[in-house]
């Protein structure tokens, strides 16, 4: 029998597997309508979520039909979690009852514990700590459109703290990209890497960039925190000023919600929807092939 796999942390995976996933999911995006493929069939998936989610639930939901399977959305609130049953418990019942998990929660704790008892194949869909089936999507998409992003100059503007940027710096090596952190002091990347490299000017992190990168500048969470963040990120966006250092031809992507002249500038947004909508679109075919892969059954 074979090992389970499970998709918590971008160490998850190796490059040579996820290169794999990208090669299957842009067969699947040319062909979506045209190509039926069952990884999943006669299998239901659970989502359990405790933070709200688009395009996350979405693209999942979607994905586990298009793969043949049933999608059983459930909120943590409906659940004994709610009242403070286990999750060693939860795990169990739910691993005799569904054939995988996908949970977006707080803590990277939980997801662990999920994978450990539930016998099953457990997919993290957003922690305090990591996303990262958002950033293994992005490097799809920046390829989808530049070709490999081995030896390419990667900016992230906003908080090198937050689970998008760490999913992002610990890829960087898994890759071989160069990711700069342009964040305010005491927010900076707290992976340490030689592929990886914290400043707090903008300017130093966007020059000569191929990709410029975003994310709200208050994470769910630390809603408590807005006031005094949106003093110290207030310099911190994308904008005319980040662009005009990049590469000619770098992309923008915001990994959304977006809010306009916040993280980045509204007309930058408006000019770069087209990328950073296409890059929403791609979760959801990146993530049939991550569902393919983790069932061993990339080929079906």
């Amino acid at each position: 029998m074979k090992p389970l796999r499970h998709f918590l942390s971008m160490n998850d995976i190796e490059e040579e597997e996820a290169r794999m996933i990208f090669k299957k999911a842009l067969e699947w995006k040319k062909n979506r309508g045209k190509e039926f493929p069952t990884a999943l069939q006669y299998q239901t998936w659970a989502l359990i979520f405790k933070k709200p989610s688009t395009r996350t639930r979405l693209s999942f939901e979607v994905a586990i039909r298009e793969l043949g399977g049933e999608a059983l959305f459930l909120s943590s609130q409906d659940l004994q979690l709610a009242r403070g049953e286990p999750i060693e418990d939860t795990a169990q019942v739910l691993g005799r009852m569904v054939h995988g998990l996908i949970i977006r929660t707080y803590e990277q704790k939980e997801v662990e514990l999920f994978a450990a008892y539930g016998n099953i194949p457990v997919i993290n869909a957003l922690t305090d700590e990591e996303h990262p089936c958002q950033v293994l999507s992005d490097i799809f998409s920046f390829e989808e459109k530049r070709g490999s992003i081995k030896g390419k100059k990667v900016a992230f503007i906003g908080d090198g703290c937050c689970n998008v940027a760490k999913s992002w710096a610990l890829a960087a090596e898994k890759f071989g990209f160069y990711l700069w952190i342009g964040s305010p002091r005491g927010y900076f990347s707290p992976v340490k890497s030689d592929f990886v490299q914290n400043t707090s000017s903008v300017e130093e992190a966007a020059q000569d960039a191929a990709l410029l990168y975003t994310d709200v500048w208050i994470s769910m969470g630390k809603e408590q925190e807005a006031d005094k963040r949106q003093m110290e990120f207030s310099q911190y966006r994308i904008d005319r000023r980040a662009l005009s250092v990049a590469s000619k031809d770098a992309l923008v992507f915001h990994c959304l919600p977006a809010y306009r002249d916040k993280e980045i500038a509204l007309e930058v947004f408006n000019e770069r929807k087209e990328e950073i909508y296409t890059q929403a679109e791609n979760r959801l075919h990146v993530q049939k092939a991550l569902l393919a892969w983790i069932v061993g059954k990339l080929n079906g």
